[in-house]
């Protein structure tokens, strides 16, 4: 009789907190197909706030990126169009729900085209910066040699007749037999001797740009072929017209000297960097 008194006991209690349940569930309106709603207006809202969270990162993105693009590669990119709206209103009936999931949908459509725009313009900021890198490693910005620097570019007086000339390159003195090195990248066009500048090597750096290293006493790159910056070309000598070993550097612009000064990037008094 006990047991069969504690087997009654529960079962009431259990059909109770039923009862109690279900009145509760009743006074709010949460039977049925009411939970559901419930439960799936709440997973909604869930998506709505992480989709405002997204497109929230996507502008602060994208106004980053067009402050870099227009200061660091000159390209205006206008990314208005693609920016999310404002919030939107929680629901209130079947048919706002419905109408808020469409605005969902629209935004995480808006939000795509965003990102998709975004890795368009990262591409364009990628390729802009690759040509700017394979110019400025074709521009000659390097001491070719180390040494003393004797000579400038401009009017000078000749060390042979004593008349005042015009010296077309810049002259750097050193022991017969110092490295002479590519100041940037390009292709060689010339090695040999030639009256004057005795043994020498031209490296065509672009369509417009070109190097000479006269005076060479040996050659260590062909004709056709490809250098780097800080590639060995030759070695110092005093062939031709010199009167002690150095290098006679020249740069050459549409065929016509410049002064190499221009080009040569310093760390200090006479120093560059490779």
């Amino acid at each position: 009789l006990a047991g069969l008194f504690v087997s009654l006991a529960i079962s009431g209690l259990i059909g109770a907190a039923f009862m109690l349940g279900r009145a509760a569930g009743m006074r709010h309106g949460l039977t049925g197909a009411g939970r559901d709603e419930a439960v799936l207006e709440g997973e909604i809202y869930q998506l709505s706030e992480r989709v405002d969270e997204l497109s929230a990162r996507l502008v602060d993105i994208a106004e980053r990126e067009e402050r870099i693009m227009l200061a660091g590669a000159g390209l205006n990119m206008d990314f208005s169009s693609l920016l999310p709206g404002s919030a939107l209103s929680d629901p209130e009936s079947e048919q706002e729900l419905f109408r808020y999931i469409d605005d969902i949908d629209l935004r995480l459509v808006l939000a795509e085209r965003l990102a998709e725009a975004e890795l368009e313009a990262y591409d364009s900021l990628a390729a802009h910066f690759l040509e700017i890198t394979e110019q400025l490693r074709r521009i000659p910005s390097i001491w070719p040699a180390e040494g003393y620097y004797v000579s400038d570019f401009g009017s000078r007086i000749d060390p042979f007749t004593g008349a005042v000339r015009r010296h077309q390159g810049i002259d750097i003195a050193e022991g017969t037999g110092t490295p002479i090195y590519a100041p940037a990248d390009g292709v060689v066009t010339f090695c040999g001797w030639t009256s004057g500048y005795g043994l020498e090597v031209i490296v065509r750096h672009t369509a417009r740009i070109s190097t000479r290293f006269a005076h060479c006493s040996s050659v260590c790159v062909t004709v056709g072929q490809s250098v780097r910056r800080g590639d060995l070309l030759s070695r110092m000598g005093m062939t031709g017209r010199a009167v002690g070993p150095h290098l006679h550097y020249e740069v050459l612009c549409d065929g016509v000297q410049i002064d190499p000064d221009d080009f040569i990037i310093r760390t200090g008094a006479r120093q560059s960097v490779f």
